[in-house]
């Protein structure tokens, strides 16, 4: 993490040095250096002046579709700067008995960037009958792809149901579609 963490200062600090570039250039006649220096800080950071590894990080709500069924439920998703991410999904807790009842926790997990704009994530769920005693694991991995405004994603994810030796009862696939929590 500390070594990431000097990475990104590295790639700032060399951003800033292009971005002077660019203000030293633009004030010459010579429209070539320019451009030149233009495409240095957009190779370093990004179009949009934001890091790539950097455009997941946030919170974001999402909409989770089972291609199968069309059922639909929301989920609240936070990546952190660490490489971690929290989950939170729409009805938690099951009372309907022929739905197997019981309580999903929260999801934690890791996530990384594969390239660009496109991130992998693994996260796991505990999942409690509805006296409190563990029954199962809920076990998710996907792959989601940040729009360039950075105010959405799209993905897919895999999911597996196991019980507490690791036996798989459900499993399949959903795609996923989230859009940033942000500050008007």
């Amino acid at each position: 993490m500390r070594t990431t963490r000097l990475l990104m200062r590295l790639v700032l600090a060399v951003a800033v040095l292009c971005a002077a570039t660019i203000a030293v250039a633009a004030s010459t006649t010579d429209a070539t250096t320019a451009a030149a220096a233009n495409a240095m800080v957009s190779a370093a950071v990004g179009n949009d002046a934001t890091p790539q590894k950097e455009a997941l990080v946030g919170s974001w709500l999402e909409t989770v579709t089972f291609p199968e069924s069309g059922r639909q439920l929301k989920s609240l998703v936070t990546f952190h700067d660490d490489g971690t991410v929290v989950t939170s999904d729409q009805g938690n807790v099951v009372t309907d008995p022929a739905q197997n009842p019981g309580v999903f926790s929260s999801g934690h997990g890791a996530w990384v960037n594969l390239e660009k704009r496109t991130f992998s994530y693994n996260l796991v769920e505990l999942i409690s009958d509805l006296s409190g005693n563990l029954v199962a694991y809920l076990k998710v991995r996907g792959k989601y792809t940040v729009s360039q405004s950075g105010n959405n994603y799209t993905g897919t994810s895999h999911y597996e149901i196991t019980d507490t030796i690791g036996n798989l009862l459900d499993s399949g696939d959903v795609t996923n579609a989230g859009a940033r929590i942000d500050v008007p």
